[in-house]
């Protein structure tokens, strides 16, 4: 038997910034340094909800796309220097 599961939108997401922003800009898929990466957080950049999607990103150890105006890189470097304060 096959169960679904219905997923909700956290309720943070309805003051995103990027709820509204272009829907050809692709915020998982975007090349590290593109010009669609850059977009997405210059977007990010004056949101509202940033700093709480970055922690959800963090907290979920999310590995693509730009969260929080972060993308892979700058997340992993500071999972990197969290890890040297904690050692």
């Amino acid at each position: 038997m096959t169960t679904l599961v219905a997923l909700r939108a956290p309720k943070w997401h309805v003051h995103a910034a990027c709820r509204n922003a272009d829907r050809e800009i692709d915020w998982i898929d975007a090349e590290l340094g593109s010009k669609a990466a850059k977009g997405c957080k210059e977007i990010c950049r004056l949101c509202p909800v940033r700093l709480t999607c970055a922690i959800t990103a963090l907290t979920r150890d999310e590995s693509y796309g730009v969260w929080g105006g972060m993308d892979q890189v700058d997340r992993e470097a500071l999972r990197h220097a969290d890890a040297q304060i904690a050692a």
